[in-house]
C-alpha cells in the first residue's frame, strides 16, 4: 500500500492562460528533475471537471515504495516544494493539501510543510 500527496485549489473563476502556463512549467520542471522515477510517480493533474467548476486544480502524485524512509521523505518535501511553486503562481485560490490523513501547512516564508510533532 503507498502514500500519496493530494492537492486541491477552488475559487470562484478558472484559471488563466497565464497561470495554466506557468503552472505547466512548473510541472515540467520538476517531473524532468525527479530522480526516483523508477520508484514513484511523477506529478498528477486531474482533468477539470465541469461537475465541479470551483475546483481549479486538483491532483495526487504517489510517493516511492521504499523500505528506506528518508527517499520517501525526500520525495514528500520534492513534491511539497512543487506545489509550493504552483500555490504561488495561483493568485486568491483556497488550498487544501495532505498526505493520506495529515494536512499539510501553509507558511508564506517557507511553503508547504508538513506539522511537527
Amino acid at each position: 500500500m503507498g502514500v500519496s500527496v493530494y492537492y486541491t485549489c477552488m475559487r470562484n473563476h478558472n484559471l488563466t492562460s497565464s497561470e495554466e502556463q506557468e503552472i505547466t512549467a512548473i510541472i515540467d520542471k520538476y517531473n524532468a528533475g525527479f530522480e526516483m522515477k523508477d520508484i514513484g510517480e511523477t506529478f498528477c493533474v486531474y482533468d477539470y471537471d465541469q461537475d465541479e467548476p470551483t475546483v481549479i486544480f486538483a491532483g495526487s502524485t504517489k510517493l516511492p515504495s521504499s523500505d528506506d524512509f528518508e527517499v520517501i521523505l525526500n520525495a514528500l518535501y520534492y513534491w511539497l516544494t512543487c506545489l509550493t511553486y504552483i500555490r504561488r503562481s495561483i493568485s486568491k485560490g483556497d488550498w487544501h493539501v495532505h498526505l493520506d490523513d495529515t494536512d499539510a501547512i501553509w507558511d508564506e516564508e517557507t511553503g508547504w510543510q508538513m506539522p511537527q510533532y
